[in-house]
């Protein structure tokens, strides 16, 4: 995580809106099943800091950085433990959690010192490596961990194009990149051919708020330009994107990276939101340590986390990862404290409402989204049942009907307290609180609710698809419904209102004048 990724302000001016795994405990790590195969779509970074409560939040993949100059300090033949201690690895591995791996850091003995990125005088784990040894070190690494780690990931947000800034990673151009990329694929494919390969992780902010060219669309044009990159997957099987703070902001970045991917011919390839999270500024029990960019409270932490679950998986993301589960307190030059857990392991209410995302969401087959006004919902398919994700964007509460699959349903607030709905008419009926726009604008939305119904999707009758004649199907009918009166047709109506009462008045006074 760059800390201090710049991110756009995004203003929309309308909506259409329609609608673990295992406990560990004891000396001898006895592990006792709660769910036996958590959902591997659904991450969690950092999980070996709390193994009682990784297994209670039901996420289904972690992510670790294995750190090159900490692993081989001093030389090509030296080889010391891992920042990660094989016991923590194995005991996600238990608990039924895929393991991502993420490489980085050059040791200084390994910068190519012909490269102009780099400085000989002034070594830095962010200096292009020789590539020799490090293919060599992705080989050895890749053995040591393969049959644990089948999915690896290739440096870190390497277009924060600052050199002095804190979140700085990567010293060198994009060939330099596509290099060391490229590089890592044979040696991790060498090892064995089924392992998946997923670019770095970009902020994309990077560039969009310096009008610079995306960094992905620089790598693709150069992986396109190489001649030989075809008959090799063209050396990737996914991208990896950390996006912060506004769901439907990260709903409009992943769909624009999935038309780019889709632009290049890489329909294929997998996108995973891999770091995630809108940290809160107001708790008072771990406040930030610094003056934040963006403002969020304790509830809209919570509600973000169900937003951005059903927003990403719309968008076409494969995986979703949260950032992360627990603060350190080692290290209080953290900018926001992220976790779902504070530092003394109390639980913020996020950790709470993942556990939803994780029980209800998982084992999806297919999301759609909907939105109408200032309303949205997310409607996943699941095996037996349906379930709907549904909040409101808007400063103001609003009125919503859903059309309904069953005559009752449970609603599930993001706190978790559950109760039945009962469908009047076909329909549900529900009040959704004001967004509390903590910042100022509206980027996190109200109170978010889960309405789970027996039977599927098509069986709601305004979403079933009736055939045409026509080459193109027609169109699904929104099942959501905003009742209330938007604050923008307030003013239309009032303004129309006080125009025709003038004009009213108007001709009255004319009338008494020629009487």
């Amino acid at each position: 995580m760059n800390l201090l990724t710049p991110i756009k302000i995004f203003w929309r001016p309308a909506f259409f809106l329609c609608l673990l795994g295992l406990w560990l405990a004891g000396s001898k790590t006895l592990l006792l099943a709660q769910n036996p195969t958590p959902d591997p779509r659904f991450g969690l970074v950092q999980t070996f800091d709390d193994f009682p409560a990784a297994a209670e939040s039901g996420a289904g993949y972690t992510r670790i950085k294995l750190y090159w100059d900490i692993i081989q300090p001093d030389g090509p033949d030296s080889w010391a433990p891992s920042n990660v201690p094989d016991p923590l690895l194995e005991a996600d591995l238990a608990a039924g959690r895929q393991v991502v791996g993420l490489i980085v850091r050059t040791p200084a003995w390994a910068a190519d010192p012909t490269n102009p990125a780099n400085d000989p005088q002034h070594p830095s784990a962010k200096d292009v490596p020789q590539m020799d040894a490090w293919a060599a070190f992705v080989r050895k690494l890749v053995k040591q961990y393969r049959g644990r780690i089948h999915h690896w990931i290739i440096w870190n947000e390497p277009d924060v194009w600052d050199p002095n800034h804190p979140g700085s990673t990567w010293n060198g151009s994009e060939d330099d990149f596509i290099e060391l990329h490229k590089t890592a694929y044979f040696a991790i494919k060498s090892v064995d051919p089924s392992m998946k390969v997923y670019l770095t992780g970009l902020t994309y902010w990077w560039d969009d708020e310096y009008d610079r060219e995306q960094y992905l669309e620089r790598l693709l044009r150069r992986l396109k330009a190489d001649p030989d990159a075809a008959k090799h997957n063209y050396y990737f099987d996914g991208v990896n994107y950390h996006l912060y703070y506004k769901p439907h902001q990260i709903y409009d970045v992943l769909t624009d990276i999935r038309a780019l991917l889709n632009r290049y011919g890489f329909a294929d390839k997998a996108i995973w939101l891999n770091e995630t999270n809108a940290p809160p500024s107001s708790d008072p029990q771990e406040p930030p340590h610094r003056e934040p960019r963006f403002k969020a409270s304790l509830e809209e932490q919570a509600a973000f986390m169900l937003q951005v679950h059903a927003m990403a998986f719309a968008a076409g993301a494969e995986r979703v990862q949260v950032y992360k589960l627990y603060n350190s307190t080692e290290h209080p030059e953290d900018v926001q404290p992220f976790g779902l857990l504070r530092g003394d392991k109390s639980r913020r209410p996020a950790f709470d409402s993942y556990k939803l995302v994780t029980k209800y969401l998982g084992g999806f087959e297919s999301v759609r989204l909907f939105e109408q006004g200032d309303v949205a919902v997310v409607i996943f398919k699941r095996p037996a049942d349906t379930v709907s994700v549904i909040w409101n964007w808007a400063h103001e509460p609003r009125h919503a009907t859903l059309n309904a699959i069953a005559s009752q349903a449970q609603l599930i607030d993001q706190a978790g307290h559950a109760t039945t709905l009962q469908a009047e008419r076909g329909k549900y009926t529900l009040d959704l609180p004001a967004a509390p726009c903590t910042d100022g604008a509206c980027f996190i939305g109200g109170l978010t609710f889960l309405i789970v119904e027996p039977g599927l999707p098509d069986q709601r009758n305004p979403l079933a698809v009736v055939p045409t004649v026509t080459p193109t199907p027609t169109p699904i009918p929104n099942p959501v419904q905003v009742l209330a009166v938007s604050p923008r047709r307030q003013s239309a109506f009032w303004g129309i209102y006080l125009m025709s009462m003038l004009a009213v008045g108007g001709g009255l006074w004319w009338f008494w004048r020629r009487n």
